[in-house]
């Protein structure tokens, strides 16, 4: 009898230990963060040297398992900046003098996979990490005094790695979660001046199961 009980014990754990494995897996969650972006490079140099806490990110994920999802991310990320009356060449022989504000907003629209280490376990702080690739949609406006370049969005490939950590609500169930991050993001541009609009990222937010 003893041998028999020792026996359903271990298929008992056996088969918690496989239905804990694959607790996330097909379970959609959607995240949603306030997102604080600063340009780099080219970006910052020839462009916009500000900051902007006027962006958003978010996406639609859905678990493989404990430790890996697949998804979909998006956002946008809203640049702006005005510069001193200056004197500006047009062209040969050609000058104005102007005060000029250039506006950029760029709408990453990403593939994603995302990695969780600890998810399924009772950590109070799980670590993640994040990569993505795929387009994202740039509008580019620079305005010389009343007149505008009237710029139409074009898409560019961007690439991103992100990182940080959740804290879900429950210990014993993370699908639920505030999550703390900084990522970093490619734009290619392709511009003389600039060939990449590359950015510097904070963001917070929540994370909510869908199904």
């Amino acid at each position: 009898m003893k041998k028999y009980s020792f026996i359903a014990l271990i298929l008992a754990s056996l088969l918690f230990s496989s239905s804990s494995l694959f607790a996330q897996k097909g379970v959609a969650k959607l995240n949603l963060e306030w997102n604080a972006g600063l340009p780099l490079g080219n970006f910052k140099n020839n462009y916009i040297s500000n900051g902007s806490l006027r962006g958003f990110t978010g996406d639609v994920t859905v678990g493989l398992n404990n430790q890996w999802a697949l998804g979909l991310g998006f956002g946008t990320q809203d640049f702006y900046q005005k510069y001193p009356m200056a004197t500006y060449d047009l062209a040969p022989n050609q000058q104005v003098s102007a005060v000029v504000t250039n506006s950029i907003q760029i709408m990453p629209l990403l593939f994603k996979a995302m990695y969780t280490p600890f998810q399924g376990s009772t950590h109070l702080i799980q670590p993640y990490a994040t990569i993505g690739a795929g387009i994202a949609f740039v509008n580019y406006n620079q305005y010389l005094g009343e007149f505008s370049s009237n710029n139409t969005p074009k898409g560019h490939f961007s690439a991103m790695a992100d990182g940080g950590i959740m804290i879900p609500f429950n210990k014993y169930n993370s699908n639920t979660a505030f999550q703390l991050g900084a990522s970093f993001q490619y734009v290619h541009f392709n511009q003389p001046d600039a060939m990449a609009l590359n950015t510097a990222n904070i963001h917070a937010g929540f994370i909510f199961r869908l199904r």
